[in-house]
């Protein structure tokens, strides 16, 4: 139950993510499955989503790593 727990509040809190793989679930499961169920559909769209947002979750940039700003600025 923890883990269901923390798999809302990732979803919640990258909403980006989850839309984009919601959509991207849904036109894998239109456009490479090619089905006509509308259960798939869904299933496809909410796996996407979560997995969107996982992904989101994921891309986060870290402290103390630099930036091509701070690499490129010129020195003195």
């Amino acid at each position: 139950m923890i883990k269901l727990n923390e798999t809302v509040s990732t979803a919640k809190s990258n909403v980006m993510g989850l839309i984009l793989g919601a959509g991207a679930g849904y036109l894998v499961a239109t456009k490479a499955m090619k089905t006509e169920k509308m259960w798939v559909k869904v299933v496809s769209a909410v796996v996407g989503g979560v997995v969107g947002s996982m992904i989101q979750s994921k891309m986060s940039a870290k402290k103390g790593v630099p930036t091509a700003t701070i690499v490129t600025a010129p020195t003195k």
